[in-house]
């Protein structure tokens, strides 16, 4: 049987603006907190290792994954293919 609906518009995929409305703490920001620390000191850090700004967010990325800074780091670089001199880390 099939189901009455009361509209014929689905459910299933929400606007942006419902999403930022019924769940505000979806919202990235400056107060993001990661295991390796808040994001705005790993941005400060990252420009100051010489990362570029599509690194850095990349970087972001990998963390919001739930990788380690240290992996984020490596994963952005090999996506990018250059890692800043100063971000280098002798093992």
């Amino acid at each position: 049987m099939a189901r009455n609906r009361s509209s014929g518009i689905s459910r299933r995929f929400l606007s942006a603006q419902e999403i930022n409305r019924s769940h505000p703490s979806r919202a990235w920001g400056p107060a993001e907190l990661f295991a390796d620390g808040q994001w705005q000191t790993i941005r400060v850090t990252l420009e100051r290792e010489g990362w570029n700004p599509s690194q850095i967010e990349q970087v972001h990325d990998q963390l919001r994954q739930g990788w380690p800074l240290v992996m984020a780091k490596r994963n952005a670089a090999a996506l990018s293919g250059r890692c800043p001199l100063a971000a280098r880390q002798e093992a």
